[in-house]
């Protein structure tokens, strides 16, 4: 039998062989307890990792007789789903590696049934071209994996920056910014972009930044917050500031930074009785 033969015969047995495969891999999938193989082996998820663990399959196959198979579709299909289910990068590996074993065994007992008619030096080839194919699969999704993961954390970042920093409207005119936790530079500037607009968008002519909640405040973040009173005043919003420890305000003052144009109380309620009383807008 030739070695084309051969090749014949082994690219048919795994074909044939595609949907067992698959279910000997299945049956041994690893998890860590969250994620897409935490699953219900009858679930959707699991129904299409056998759809793409089969493609997976032909790709292999393919490539034992020069027919390169390109994985990145696959590869981004796979690592996207893994990424957006919260699927560790861990399990994922892990799984590859439970499936190369699992696609190897097949090989092995396609050896034992041909006898002596499979040489050391095709099983040599097969090996050398199957573990290529599984390292760069693994890349590939690694590689999509922690592109997507950091596009879905820093997307989450933005939205927790964005409800960290809410604008609560109390009266028609009037809206508060409660701030609670550490600042930095970075979220000084969320909150400068994102309080702009959503004062602007309800339209108010008062706007009081509560500072009780933050501990500690350097140089930047009180330049930051200077600023924010200043674009305040051009759009014509009149910004007070409550909670100002007195270290923040020897930081602002070692900076050169007026706050004499802004009203400041130590307390948010007093900032608010300040308003009820001088501008009767809002109601006792």
């Amino acid at each position: 039998m030739t070695d084309q033969q051969i090749e014949n015969k082994i690219s048919e047995f795994l074909i044939n062989n595609v949907s067992n495969i698959t279910a000997d891999w299945i049956g041994q999938a690893y998890t860590g307890g969250i994620g897409v193989y935490a699953q219900s082996k009858d679930s959707e998820a699991y129904y299409q990792m056998r759809l793409m663990n089969k493609e997976f399959i032909f790709a292999l196959t393919n490539s034992i007789f020069g027919k390169d198979a390109a994985l990145h579709e696959w590869a981004s299909s796979v690592a996207s789903t893994r990424a957006l289910t919260a699927t560790p990068l861990y399990d994922v590996i892990v799984n590859f590696s439970i499936f190369r074993g699992v696609y190897y065994s097949y090989i092995e007992s396609f050896i034992e049934e041909q006898g002596n008619a499979v040489s050391g030096k095709m099983v040599i080839k097969w090996i050398r071209i199957i573990s290529n194919k599984f390292d760069e699969a693994i890349q590939l999704v690694t590689k999509k994996y922690m592109d997507d993961y950091e596009y879905i954390f820093s997307s989450q970042q933005e939205t927790i920056l964005e409800l960290g920093t809410p604008v609560i409207k109390i009266d028609k005119n009037i809206g508060i910014i409660p701030l609670v936790g550490e600042i930095d530079t970075y979220r000084a500037s969320k909150i400068l972009e994102t309080s702009l607009n959503k004062a602007s968008e309800m339209e108010l002519e008062w706007i009081i930044l509560d500072l009780s909640g933050v501990p500690v405040i350097d140089t930047m973040v009180a330049n930051q917050i200077f600023q924010l009173g200043e674009t305040f005043r051009l759009l014509d919003i009149a910004m007070i500031i409550t909670g100002m420890r007195p270290e923040i305000a020897q930081t602002s003052i070692s900076l050169g930074l007026d706050f004499s144009r802004m009203i400041t109380f130590a307390h948010l309620y007093q900032a608010i009785h300040y308003l009820r009383d001088n501008l009767s807008i809002i109601n006792s």
